[in-house]
């Protein structure tokens, strides 16, 4: 595959994600919620290109077949950025999240966005001038019914952490339930703004979209500064277009 993977390492390389297909984890009819900043794009038609085979029942994927099912050239706006490697989690990295860290929402939130008891992860970075185009896609999988508990235990977490230090700035985090038709039930559309201390507006501001579909989840997200458009649903629908086919959901 021609994809460029890499590893992941810093705010907007961590990843999460969701989507069931029928079902999955019920949404919370009441308790804390931001909304996300900017208003859901209409998606356009997907790129016509050739969906994945559909893997054995019950297939979770490992690090080789999410490689095959992250976006292939030609089906977002961006081109794939050179010199990249497969990122597989190791045993520290993908170590499940203790019941203390759980508790923690914010402690929670990066742990989980950095796939955190995955069974497998990859991410993939683009390169694209085009507001609204996505810098860098995170897939992972996970045993059981697990993506639907890291998709559950997500929401929680948002919902605890408003807004966090990390790195020397004060990081708000909004989101908001993305109901867009072509989207899993599972999906949230989040929006980091980093202010840098002192500063009189936002030095970056990350927008991302993490949707579970099946034993997956994906987070496509895209980076600058403010006024900035959010990401463009049109390669997260493709994106999940092709782990829907691969798990014949």
């Amino acid at each position: 595959m021609s994809a460029a993977l890499v590893t992941a390492g810093c705010l907007l390389v961590s990843a999460c994600g969701g989507t069931p297909a029928p079902g999955g984890a019920d949404r919370p009819t009441s308790g804390p919620r931001t909304s996300a900043a900017p208003a859901p794009s209409k998606p356009a038609p997907t790129a016509a290109l050739p969906l994945p085979t559909p893997g054995a029942a019950g297939e979770i994927p490992d690090t080789t077949r999410l490689a095959e099912l992250a976006l292939q050239p030609g089906e977002t706006a961006g081109v794939l950025e050179d010199g990249g490697s497969t990122h597989s989690l190791d045993e520290v990295e993908g170590r499940p999240l203790s019941p203390a860290e759980l508790t923690a929402p914010c402690t929670a939130m990066w742990g989980l966005l950095r796939q955190r008891g995955a069974h497998a992860a990859v991410s993939q970075t683009f390169d694209t001038q085009e507001p609204g185009s996505p810098t860098v896609n995170f897939l992972s999988s996970y045993p059981g019914t697990d993506a639907a508990t890291v998709f559950g235990q997500l929401r929680t977490a948002l919902a605890g952490c408003p807004s966090v230090e990390e790195d020397g700035r004060t990081v708000t985090i909004r989101y908001e339930d993305l109901d867009t038709a072509g989207f899993p039930e599972d999906t949230l559309r989040i929006r980091m703004t980093m202010t840098d201390a002192g500063s009189p507006g936002p030095s970056e501001v990350i927008d991302r979209i993490v949707t579970r579909v099946g034993v997956c989840i994906t987070d496509l997200g895209a980076t600058g500064t403010e006024p900035y458009p959010g990401i463009s649903e049109t390669p997260v629908l493709r994106q999940i277009d092709r782990l829907r086919a691969a798990q014949g959901l």
